[in-house]
């Protein structure tokens, strides 16, 4: 690729990286509103599980024993919005940053990043802090790591 329209591919994936960090923002904090309906320590135990594969599983137990239209989309939204959430942050950390260019590099730097996003989502009661969310955001990252690769 010729060296300005290089410059310009740049520019725009910064751009849209910034685009999609915000609606990250938005999407992982803003757009959840807790309802406080205990104190704060009781909802803290309530919204951790760190055993993993155990939301997956239940998810898919509950399809296998349930293939139901409604039971079908509840496992597709959410084991499959995990992972497409996090393609392009694996594509745009492996485009922008040279560091990032090694696959166990980015994916440790994924593993830290989504980590810290559960834990904030956990003690800001924004969410639930799943190690099952943490697999699934690295996979997805790893699939938008691979499509990067066709542009380097």
């Amino acid at each position: 690729m010729a060296k300005g329209k290089r410059k310009d591919a740049d520019a725009l994936c910064r751009v849209l990286f910034f685009i999609y960090g915000l609606l990250m923002l938005w999407l992982l904090f803003i757009r959840h509103r807790g309802i406080p309906m205990a104190d704060y320590w009781a909802q803290l135990a309530e919204r951790v599980n760190l055993v993993p594969f155990s939301s997956m599983g239940g998810m898919l137990r509950a399809l296998w024993y349930n293939p139901y239209p409604d039971v079908l989309w509840t496992v597709v939204y959410n084991i499959g919005g995990n992972i497409a959430m996090f393609v392009p942050l694996g594509f745009f950390l492996r485009s922008l940053f040279p560091k990032c260019r090694s696959f166990l590099r980015c994916m440790a730097a994924v593993a830290i990043i989504m980590t810290t996003v559960e834990l904030c989502q956990l003690f800001t009661l924004r969410g639930f802090c799943e190690v099952d969310d943490v697999m699934l955001n690295v996979l997805g990252a790893a699939i938008g790591w691979c499509f990067a690769g066709k542009s380097y």
